[in-house]
């Protein structure tokens, strides 16, 4: 059985669902009810997947490890650097930039200058979910017509947005439609279910672009 110690709701919520769709036994432990959880993961951030006793941290890892444990190949989804190129863009683009508000909640007093870089984040990260609305415009899923934990990752981050229901973060009609499939696969809904989160469309995510 793995480990999986999460955050509800946040990018672990991802693997959580990957390995429900893999019908593999887990036992979900919030991070924050850890003694020194900075023991398992340096970083004290989730996720981290306990298997056996190898310990991995950052979710790019652990996804491509889950991956190639249970014999699912890359290419499965077509062009392998595709899916290289989408799992950074989701880890090391779209969800730094949403990294950047939720830090700015604790460490930016609340300002002028505050609510400027809120608008401007909100701003930045419209223009990161029209190029997803692009990719999914043409296809069923990110990476065509194959369910990855791509998906999962891009339904996660989208509901983020509840967190600053000031904001416009602009999805698109796309993105939109993708989320609300996603959060209706079984695993995906177990996930947020066992950790104890809620998953919604923000409602100020409405399309303010054209698909392109």
């Amino acid at each position: 059985m793995y480990t999986l110690y999460t955050m509800p709701a946040s990018c672990s919520t991802a693997i959580h669902a990957l390995l429900n769709q893999l019908d593999q036994p887990v036992e979900i432990v919030p991070f924050d009810q850890v003694n020194d959880y900075q023991q398992i993961a340096a970083t004290k951030q989730v996720p981290a997947l306990v298997d056996a006793d190898k310990v991995l941290t950052e979710g790019a890892a652990i996804v491509l490890y889950l991956l190639e444990k249970h014999q699912i190949p890359l290419d499965s989804w077509g062009d392998k650097h595709q899916f290289h190129y989408w799992l950074m863009f989701c880890y090391a683009t779209l969800h730094p930039a949403y990294s950047k508000l939720f830090a700015s909640m604790t460490k930016m007093p609340d300002s002028k200058a505050r609510d400027e870089f809120y608008d401007n984040m909100a701003n930045r990260i419209s223009e990161l979910w029209q190029i997803v609305d692009k990719q999914l415009a043409k296809q069923n899923y990110l990476l065509g017509d194959k369910l990855s934990v791509l998906d999962y990752l891009i339904a996660i981050y989208a509901n983020w947005g509840n967190v600053f229901p000031q904001l416009t973060i602009t999805l698109g009609d796309n993105v939109i439609k993708h989320v609300a499939k996603i959060a209706q696969l079984p695993e995906f809904k177990l996930a947020y279910q066992r950790e104890g989160a809620t998953h919604s469309v923000p409602p100020r995510s409405e399309c303010q672009f054209h698909s392109m």
